[in-house]
């Protein structure tokens, strides 16, 4: 599902993450615009941008983690695939999964890989870094997304029926209700308060949501009002939740205690998407809308660095095992990105 929406929005040239071909595109670039007329970017010492070109397949590599094993693993929903790549770059294992895959993945409590399978016959699916991949049932499920280790070191994921499931590494899964059935949750990540914190990022298949809610594992659970469109989030270097708002073009942050404030990112076409904390303690972020790797302070200053490419269409961010961030670009050209943050 991910893989048709993300390419039915890049041939428009400039892409919004929507959940339809049909709605409205928001924060189209004008065709003939590129990135460099978009942004100014900054000379200083960060923002070397590499990318590593994937041409297995039909490739569209989209989650993104630091595996266990000194390597970036990846999704790649096009090829369904889990893809490593080591830090300098070589592509040593694509390893079929045999499902649809989404672009959830983490490294879980057993130094193994767990992603999430976006069908409506929801699974969860495990690979060691030997590549042994193992497939667990996700029993009313649907179309998992996020995935993040929890506080008690079970899995937890983000599912589009307004449920988030756990799964302990044996595999049985429960789900807890925290919002309406049409809702579509997103991302989701261990705070630093021991509550799992999960975003609400569509509701009814096509409106952007604005709730990101607060999620005990004994299953008590609190929503907050935000921004537009809440979608990928992560721990910042302050101890709060920063996520993207899509709807808004803004990233947003949040206390653990509920405040919330949203910083713009001053650029017009803005599409933030994928974010994470890096080394360097900024908050870092893809924007596919102008076609960059954007860079917060926890002040809300913003730099952006252009990726190469005809369209860029950006996806997933993490850091890496070499102190550099590590990126998804799902199309023109497909590839695993690296930028240096020092």
């Amino acid at each position: 599902m991910r893989a048709l929406i993300f390419r039915c929005i890049v041939s428009a040239v400039a892409m919004l993450i929507v959940v339809s071909c049909d709605s409205a595109q928001r924060g189209v670039v004008p065709s003939g615009v590129s990135a460099s007329t978009l942004v100014r970017v900054l000379p200083d010492k960060r923002g070397n941008v590499k990318l590593y070109k994937d041409t297995f397949g039909d490739p569209s590599p989209d989650g993104i983690s630091a595996g266990p094993d000194g390597a970036v693993w990846f999704t790649d929903p096009g090829n369904d695939v889990i893809g490593r790549i080591t830090t300098k770059g070589t592509y040593t294992l694509q390893q079929p999964a045999s499902v649809e895959l989404s672009g959830g993945l983490i490294t879980g409590p057993d130094n193994a890989l767990y992603f999430t399978a976006a069908q409506s016959n929801a699974q969860i699916g495990k690979i060691t870094t030997g590549g042994t991949v193992t497939l667990f049932a996700d029993p009313n499920g649907s179309f998992p997304q996020g995935i993040t280790v929890g506080p008690d070191g079970a899995l937890w994921f983000a599912e589009s029926n307004g449920t988030v499931g756990r799964m302990d590494t044996s595999g049985t899964v429960t789900h807890v209700t925290v919002a309406a059935s049409n809702a579509e949750l997103e991302g989701i990540v261990s705070g630093p308060d021991g509550r799992l914190w999960v975003t609400e990022y569509v509701v009814g298949g096509s409106r952007f949501a604005n709730k990101v809610i607060r999620l005990a594992t004994s299953g008590k659970y609190k929503t907050f009002t935000v921004g537009s469109g809440p979608q990928i989030i992560c721990v910042g270097p302050d101890k709060a939740l920063w996520f993207t708002e899509t709807g808004a073009g803004a990233i947003g942050r949040l206390t653990t205690g509920g405040k919330y404030k949203e910083f713009s990112t001053g650029q017009k076409y803005s599409v933030p998407f994928g974010i994470a904390t890096g080394p360097d303690g900024a908050l870092w972020f893809t924007d596919p809308g102008i076609y960059s790797i954007g860079r917060m302070t926890t002040k809300g200053k913003v730099t952006f660095y252009a990726v190469p490419g005809s369209y860029p269409a950006l996806a997933k961010i993490a850091a890496g095992p070499d102190g550099r961030m590590w990126f998804t670009n799902f199309l023109a050209p497909p590839a695993v990105g690296r930028i240096t943050v020092r």
